[in-house]
């Protein structure tokens, strides 16, 4: 991919973020790219062929610094494991928050989009799923659904890094500080140690 590519796919991320797919042109995205539409169209030929080659691109990148991210020391703590864990997918979706946002919103409308999201949350939740059945079967968890207890770890992840893009730190309060305070929950649950033994 030479320079002008990259330009056009990084403009074209900020310009689909911001205006989303559908009302987002091509004219605009090479304006914001600094080249003449006539090259956008000579490198990618479509509106479509950019955002295909955005999200070839990026899943990659997104399935590579996910893997290492996915990477949990089975045998250190379990609260630290997922506190680190935790704050690693929050770092990628912060730095990924406009191919996000354009992947949730383009993945209800077209099937190759959501198929692309659907591979890399699939790989998400199997990854964190296996933690949990390591430590159910070394018995520092009790038995659950894996499935159910990640979806939910990964929820409370993939909401809070999109709703934190638009609303303020006064109403959510400071996200390492929050998120210590879901761990904490998350492993420790919501009732007093009198009232979980009934």
């Amino acid at each position: 991919m030479d320079k002008t590519e990259k330009k056009i796919l990084n403009a074209a991320i900020k310009v689909f973020a911001s205006e989303g797919y559908g009302r987002a042109t091509t004219l605009r995205i090479a304006e914001v790219a600094n080249v003449n539409e006539v090259t956008l169209f000579r490198k990618f030929h479509s509106k479509e062929n950019i955002l295909r080659a955005i999200i070839t691109g990026n899943r990659e990148v997104i399935l590579k610094t996910l893997d290492s991210v996915l990477q949990i020391e089975k045998d250190e703590d379990i609260e630290t494991s997922l506190r680190t864990l935790g704050r690693g997918l929050l770092k990628v979706m912060r730095e990924r928050v406009n191919i996000m946002v354009i992947l949730i919103a383009e993945g209800r409308r077209n099937p190759e989009v959501a198929a692309i999201l659907e591979s890399v949350i699939r790989m998400v939740i199997a990854r964190i799923s296996e933690y949990f059945e390591y430590q159910m079967k070394n018995g520092k968890m009790r038995i659950i659904n894996s499935r159910t207890a990640s979806v939910t770890f990964l929820s409370y992840i993939g909401h809070m890094s999109q709703i934190r893009g638009v609303i303020s730190n006064d109403i959510l309060g400071d996200g390492e500080e929050e998120f210590d305070g879901f761990v904490d929950i998350f492993i420790n649950g919501i009732l007093n140690a009198k009232e979980n033994k009934k």
